[in-house]
């Protein structure tokens, strides 16, 4: 059997001090054949000239910035291969990534995502022990029939360095949602490419997460307001059929709600808490208001404290 051609996709924003690493981890992938193609969103570090020293072993285009949602359509547009995997500029992979991943999809035909698991790396690249799923002692793959709920339950990492997809669902689904700018826009892709199929998890390594440096979500209320974003917009996309999930994704909004408070958002400061608040049951509206007059009054304490 022939080997399909697959797509690494790495999509950067000023990560020239990091990039060059997470390049080496690429160009090591013992999956062959595979292109290297990198979309940089307007990088004002050095990342053309550095791109520059990698010749044609990568494929490098520059647009001017347009947000992560964009620039991860853009290249999955460019992508010549039949599959793709990304890789975040900040992060590495293990060597067999793609062959592990590509293979739980053939095991699998009906499913539209393959998704592997990360384990955690600090700033000098050390293992820190953490993964994203407790190991069980099995490699054996899990499949899921409703792979929007295996996403945003959630019941797999599915993060663009864990995963593996065909460009044709991609397509399918129209690529990345733009107003998503900041954040969720990876898992709204991922939940809404699941709802054409199952989601297929291996309970394997394929993604080195890199924390303890400046990360381009670090506003942690302009992440949570995306979020709250992404759990509002797939509630309202589904049927009454799907009344288990629907409870499910109310109590995500209920707890992503409270976190904006604690975080020192408000009603009035954000449209999507005013939104999000109208999907709750009148339960679960009567608790977000009692938690909020008990949060404004740890906070007055606070400040007579």
């Amino acid at each position: 059997m022939d080997k399909p051609l697959v797509s690494l996709v790495i999509c950067c924003y000023n990560r020239a001090r990091l990039l060059p690493r997470t390049l080496e981890s690429a160009l090591a992938q013992e999956y062959h054949p595979v292109e290297i193609l990198v979309l940089d969103d307007g990088s004002q570090d050095g990342t053309e000239r550095l791109m520059a020293s990698y010749g044609d072993r990568i494929r490098y285009h520059r647009q001017e910035n347009q947000g992560i949602a964009v620039a991860r359509s853009n290249a999955c547009r460019l992508a010549r291969g039949e599959y793709i995997a990304f890789l975040d500029d900040d992060d590495l992979i293990p060597r067999q990534r793609i062959p592990m991943l590509l293979d739980a999809l053939r095991q699998h035909p009906r499913a539209v995502l393959a998704v592997g698991d990360l384990a955690v790396i600090d700033g000098e690249d050390r293992p820190t022990g953490e993964r994203w799923m407790p190991e069980d002692g099995t490699d054996a793959a899990r499949l899921f029939e409703r792979g929007d709920e295996a996403v945003l339950w959630p019941r797999v990492p599915a993060t663009p360095h864990t995963t593996l997809f065909r460009k044709t669902d991609g397509e399918r689904i129209g690529w990345f949602d733009e107003r998503y700018r900041f954040a969720a826009e990876d898992k709204d892709f991922f939940a809404r490419l699941g709802r054409l199929g199952q989601v297929v998890y291996l309970p394997r390594v394929v993604s080195l997460y890199r924390r303890g440096h400046a990360s381009l979500t670090g506003d942690n209320l302009r992440t949570l307001s995306s979020q709250l974003q992404l759990f509002v917009n797939h509630l309202k996309e589904l049927g009454p059929e799907r009344s288990s999930f629907r409870r499910r994704l109310q109590w995500r909004i209920l707890g992503t709600l409270k976190q904006m408070l604690r975080e020192g958002a408000s009603l009035d400061s954000d449209r999507y808490m005013r939104e999000a608040l109208e999907q709750l049951t009148p339960g679960g509206r009567m608790e977000y208001r009692l938690f909020s007059i008990k949060n404004s009054l740890r906070q007055i304490g606070r400040r007579g404290g």
